[in-house]
């Protein structure tokens, strides 16, 4: 079950561009955030409703074509006037690569 708590447990990849057009969005995520979620972050917000949905059709897309990866969900919250859309995954079934910074 989604709440705060977890919300605050995941690592979260804040999106700062907006795009005019699902296309740009969609090549967008998938040449990055895609690929990232799921191993870098747990989740992706963003301003641009047009990127919040093509990483969630990427994601959901993901699961019915390699089989079951990972549970995938989207919610919106409500700040100072504006609309934060967030994606983010749970039970992963694959292990991430361990990430070393030097």
């Amino acid at each position: 079950m989604y709440d705060q708590e977890s919300e605050n447990s995941l690592s979260w990849f804040i999106e700062e561009m907006l795009f005019e057009t699902i296309r740009e969005a969609h090549e967008w995520v998938y040449s990055g955030a895609y690929n990232d979620i799921g191993y870098l972050f747990d989740g992706y917000k963003t301003k641009d409703s047009k990127l919040a949905y093509a990483l969630l059709f990427e994601l959901v897309r993901s699961n019915t074509i390699h089989g079951y990866r990972h549970d995938v969900h989207c919610d919106e919250e409500y700040l100072e006037g504006s609309i934060t859309y967030k994606v983010w995954i749970t039970n992963k079934t694959y292990e991430s690569p361990a990430i070393t910074i030097k």
